[in-house]
């Protein structure tokens, strides 16, 4: 219900529409950023239009008994509690400081605390850093100089989707005053299907399965007989991360020859930076999405999920492409702001 979502969570659900004008990605946005359930379509439509209506996110005042005061000292009582133990679970820390796990729960909220979840990223190091900035500059500046060119790159990407699914966070949260960005390991199977991608804010390139493991060999047969007929002019510059079959000489050689001076990954005239998937659409928006939808009905085989990966791809709105490549530019000035740390 909307009466029971915070403030924060009001601006963030009104913010995520604005940017996406979409429910299912912003119930998707919520999945990602809180650890509760995400609220009912009909209550996220609410809240836009309460917003629309009269520029707030509150509801209007309601009669009724007012909820029991938390006072002072159990409010300080739960901050030490959660400053000892940030990963602290509701039931236990209601249990440990004599409190009912409501008088708990908005005593966190009054401390000035929030749920997070782990985010799974790669440790950083000081060169990573430095090569992502220049990556971030080498590109705004080109945007700058063409700023069509957001629109003529086509972002690639491989990801294995599994059988049994996605890591479930549901119980694994901490609580701090921000977020902290802790880690989380993860946890690998060997059922599943390799997947490729590309993106252009055109639309979606794939889904194309590798039938064998991904090889310089293989990577270079999907460019050419997969992915080079898609394309509709040869104007285009492609994106591939660092991965060993991308670096291959044999690939090298293709893209040298399909993209002189139009592409970017390791080794090639743009140099891509190494562990960056915060800033390539596959990762920040494709293969999260794909997976929501996927794993609604869990598949049984790896044929059944091949099925389910065509057909979320053949559903996906080419306006929610055409917006997660354009953000782009708007995410490499981010990344500066932050020194080159991973946005999150």
């Amino acid at each position: 219900m909307a009466a029971r979502l915070s403030t924060d969570e009001r601006v963030q659900i009104v913010s995520w529409n604005a940017e996406f004008a979409n429910i299912q990605e912003v119930i998707r946005q919520w999945k990602k950023t809180f650890i509760s359930q995400p609220p009912h379509k009909d209550t996220i439509r609410n809240v836009v239009k309460r917003f629309k209506e009269t520029g707030s996110v509150h509801d209007r005042p309601r009669s009724g008994r007012s909820r029991s005061v938390v006072t002072e000292a159990a409010i300080e009582n739960v901050r030490k509690k959660l400053e000892e133990t940030s990963n602290l679970s509701i039931r236990v820390g209601a249990l440990e400081l004599g409190m009912s796990t409501g008088s708990y729960q908005r005593a966190v909220v009054e401390a000035g605390f929030r749920r997070f979840r782990p985010c799974k990223v790669q440790e950083l190091s000081d060169e990573d850093f430095t090569r992502r900035k220049e990556f971030c500059l080498t590109m705004l500046a080109l945007f700058n100089e063409n700023p069509s060119m957001v629109d003529k790159i086509v972002w690639s990407d491989e990801s294995k989707f599994m059988l049994n699914g996605t890591v479930n966070r549901h119980n694994c949260c901490y609580y701090a005053y921000s977020n902290q960005h802790q880690l989380l390991p993860v946890i690998n199977s060997k059922d599943g299907v390799m997947v490729w991608c590309g993106l252009t804010s055109k639309g979606l390139m794939g889904p194309y399965f590798f039938d064998t493991s991904v090889t310089g060999e293989t990577y270079v047969a999907m460019l050419q007989n997969f992915m080079w007929p898609l394309m509709k002019y040869r104007g285009l510059y492609f994106q591939q991360d660092g991965a060993p079959p991308h670096y291959s000489l044999i690939a090298r050689s293709w893209l040298n020859e399909k993209f002189p001076n139009r592409w970017i990954g390791r080794g090639g005239p743009i140099k891509w930076p190494a562990r960056s998937p915060d800033l390539t659409p596959p990762d920040f928006f494709l293969w999260g999405y794909l997976k929501d939808i996927v794993y609604k009905k869990r598949p049984s085989t790896c044929d059944e999920l091949r099925s389910q990966i065509e057909q979320a791809c053949a559903e996906i709105g080419k306006d929610m492409i055409a917006r997660a490549c354009q953000s782009v530019p708007s995410r490499l000035n981010r990344c500066l702001e932050l020194e080159g740390r991973q946005l999150t």
